[in-house]
């Protein structure tokens, strides 16, 4: 499991400041250069009907995970997608995940059909976590990748942020926003063998370090 460990420390700001945020990672000492072209990521998030899995989050548990189904583009029709358990021990994550080889319409169907497709197209744990979970949030934002000179670190920037509560209907809520603060967010990884390293890059950053959650900003106005 340790080799599968990685740091991973947030950073927020005004999405006002996203050109600012730019040129400090191209000016960073670290040499970070673009490390794949931007693309639109898009999560159906998964939780009890008690929230357990947020409320983890809320309380700052040190063991806690997320549950969702990720795909990219700027399309409703997942292709290529993959259902993804993110494990977090502090600042440590760690994911397990699987490939979603079948296409989904996500705008066409409900969600009972989408959790079969999921189900039958995933193996192991998956399939039985999901009877137990309930969809509670679609989110999409934009993404930028960056890596270091050497590829020990990696950055990523998110930004036009948006979400839809999913609690009550039948079929996924496409329409109706979630109302966002505009951040845009950094977050900086590497590896757990990469500590002193990732503490360093942190220092050359004017910037200070903030918990961050893209599905708790996403639920916050859905409580």
């Amino acid at each position: 499991m340790d080799e599968k460990l990685r740091y991973e420390v947030k950073m927020v700001f005004d999405a006002l400041r996203l050109d600012e945020v730019r040129s400090w990672v191209y000016a960073h000492i670290d040499a970070f250069s673009v490390a794949y072209p931007p693309r639109q990521v898009n999560n159906i998030y998964f939780d009890t009907i008690e929230r357990d899995l947020m409320m983890e989050h809320i309380d700052g548990v040190a063991n806690r995970a997320k549950v969702r189904f990720r795909w990219y583009g700027e399309s409703w029709v997942a292709q290529n997608g993959q259902i993804e358990i993110k494990m977090k021990q502090g600042q440590l994550g760690y994911k397990k995940n699987q490939p979603i080889l079948a296409e989904i319409d996500i705008a066409q169907l409900t969600w009972v059909e989408i959790i079969r497709i999921l189900q039958e197209n995933s193996a192991g744990d998956f399939p039985s976590l999901l009877d137990n979970l309930a969809p509670v949030m679609i989110n999409q934002y934009r993404r930028e990748y960056y890596e270091s000179m050497d590829g020990a670190i990696r950055v990523t920037l998110d930004y036009r942020m948006c979400a839809f509560e999913q609690s009550f209907g039948l079929s996924p809520n496409l329409n109706f926003e979630q109302p966002l603060r505009n951040n845009v967010i950094i977050e900086m990884k590497a590896t757990k063998n990469n500590h002193k390293r990732i503490a360093d890059s942190l220092a050359e950053f004017p910037l200070y370090c903030s918990q961050n959650s893209k599905y708790l900003n996403g639920m916050e106005y859905a409580i």
